[in-house]
């Protein structure tokens, strides 16, 4: 529930501040991306996931002032696999599986430098969805779901190949804002800090389409 109140907010706020579009030039884009996922906060674990997903976007101009702002929704998945650990202290093995689903809405501004080159400056929240799964000889499996309310920036580069397609490079960061009370997971393994410090950086190629 709080997620949906942070998507809510997200989009009332920077829906009275979008401007009106004006001139031409397209104002829907869809920006399908895939690339990593770094685990923050975790560190005994795999910190690197493979993640794809896609953004949709409507914008407009001012007249006469070349920045272009865009009210996006963003969906994505990452796969963490199967990482295998050594656990040191009490000498087992253990393994742990994780993916993410990402779900957030924001407003991206898009501001041209030279040529066709254009960066890209976001902001949103929403949230981001887990599924955690650890197996221990010796130990029960433990599963389980989690639900998590995020802030997300994010800034890149892109290069509008023509009217209708682009391609970019992006670089986001996702935040928690609710009050960390730490992973089970990261708990069970030993993790410094019992990963109550979880943060995700998303590393993407984009292609979009202009339309």
């Amino acid at each position: 529930m709080k997620t949906v109140h942070v998507l809510a907010c997200t989009a009332l706020v920077l829906g009275i501040a979008m401007p009106a579009s004006a001139g031409n030039g397209t104002h829907f884009l869809v920006e399908p991306y895939s690339g990593l996922m770094f685990n923050q906060g975790l560190s005994v674990e795999d910190a690197v996931g493979l993640e794809a997903g896609a953004l949709f976007a409507v914008g407009g101009k001012f007249k006469g002032f070349p920045p272009r702002f865009y009210l996006y929704f963003k969906v994505s998945n990452a796969q963490f696999g199967s990482d295998d650990i050594y656990l040191a202290d009490r000498g087992a093995h253990g393994c742990v599986q994780r993916s993410y689903t990402r779900l957030v809405g924001g407003l991206r501004t898009v501001i041209p430098l030279f040529w066709h080159v254009r960066l890209n400056l976001e902001f949103g929240g929403g949230g981001m969805f887990s599924e955690n799964l650890y197996k221990e000889s010796g130990r029960r499996i433990v599963s389980y779901d989690e639900t998590l309310d995020v802030l997300e920036f994010g800034v890149g580069l892109n290069v509008r190949l023509f009217t209708w397609l682009s391609i970019g490079l992006m670089y986001d960061y996702t935040m928690v804002v609710e009050d960390e009370h730490g992973d089970f997971i990261a708990t069970i393994i030993g993790e410094a800090g019992h990963g109550s410090e979880l943060g995700w950086s998303h590393l993407s190629a984009t292609l979009g389409f202009h339309f």
